[in-house]
């Protein structure tokens, strides 16, 4: 067993909100206040993925993601607070002005190298070479993927859903929402519900890709973080239970439902962001009624750091009214 390295703030606080719609009431998780700096969910993947790096002796650590990726934000962040080299690989071309997630991986000193689309989807050579390119200057690179999603990163969620255990008990909690985006966030809850003997259902939010990919990704982290901890967990195909219908667009572009419900509760006192929380819970939000639920738990995976690199949230008259 891997011992996690001391990165976040836990545990995070639980908010119960009421009144804000006619029909239900419902809680969070503020995942969001991990940290500043390295705030969301992707700090307690990091708090085991960076303790494997340091027992392999790593010294400089490579991860990929999108431009506002919050993963590539907390993972540069971490490097700069234990002094190592970080680098990140993200898709797109370098724009004229840094803003959000970005602006923040420069101001830790990241390396950070752009690739246009097509070349991202070809990503795993490019960053073979530089893997290799680093040993041979005297590095020992250590690769985490898109969102810390494996089968280490997921372990920062299985106990993440020791964490919520007692409250879900204790509140009726009848549904557990969160977004996907790599998978690994999810695939913890799944295990982290059965290590804690909870019997609500956990649905997952797509924000990317097709339920056909993510279900077999799950299913991967699943069976690697399997073998981390050397048991198994009894998780069901049924289990899986995967939202799709709320990308829009497509992923980290928002849309007008989205800002809608993104607006309502920031004037409740909660910023979600327009890539995974604003989505996530729009979807929640709308499918309270086939799906049955009346006290649903939303973990909140952070992502504020986005909301300023968005033109279509600083421009658009309705948002700002």
């Amino acid at each position: 067993m891997i011992t996690p390295l001391k990165l976040a703030s836990k545990p995070t606080p639980i908010e119960f909100y009421t009144g804000v719609f006619p029909d239900f009431d419902f809680h969070i998780k503020r995942d969001d206040l991990t940290g500043l700096e390295g705030s969301g969910n992707k700090i307690r993947k990091l708090e085991y993925l960076l303790a494997d790096a340091e027992n392999n002796g790593s010294d400089l650590i490579i991860t990929c993601g999108g431009i506002q990726s919050n993963h590539c934000r907390a993972t540069m962040y971490c490097c700069a607070k234990l002094g190592w080299q970080g680098v990140c690989v993200v898709k797109g071309e370098k724009p004229k002005i840094a803003e959000g997630n970005l602006l923040l991986d420069f101001l830790f000193n990241a390396q950070v190298e752009f690739l246009p689309t097509a070349q991202y989807l070809h990503k795993e050579d490019y960053i073979a070479e530089m893997i290799d390119d680093f040993k041979k200057k005297g590095h020992k690179p250590y690769f985490i993927p898109t969102g810390g999603s494996n089968g280490i990163g997921a372990l920062g969620y299985i106990f993440a859903m020791d964490e919520m255990a007692a409250y879900i008990d204790r509140h009726k909690i009848d549904a557990v929402f969160c977004a996907v985006g790599s998978g690994g966030t999810y695939a913890g809850l799944l295990m982290g519900k059965y290590q804690s003997s909870l019997a609500v259902p956990v649905y997952g939010v797509l924000v990317d890709e097709t339920p056909a990919f993510f279900e077999a990704k799950i299913k991967s982290i699943i069976g690697e973080t399997e073998k981390v901890l050397e048991r198994k967990f009894p998780i069901r195909d049924t289990d899986i239970k995967l939202i799709d219908g709320y990308i829009g667009p497509g992923y980290g572009v928002p849309y007008d439902e989205e800002i809608a419900i993104i607006r309502q509760m920031a004037r409740k006192g909660l910023i979600l962001d327009p890539v995974y929380t604003g989505k996530t819970f729009f979807g929640m939000v709308d499918k309270k009624s086939e799906l049955g639920f009346s006290n649903p738990l939303f973990i909140h995976t952070g992502g504020i750091f986005s909301v300023f690199a968005y033109p279509e949230l600083k421009t658009q008259a309705d948002f700002l009214k």
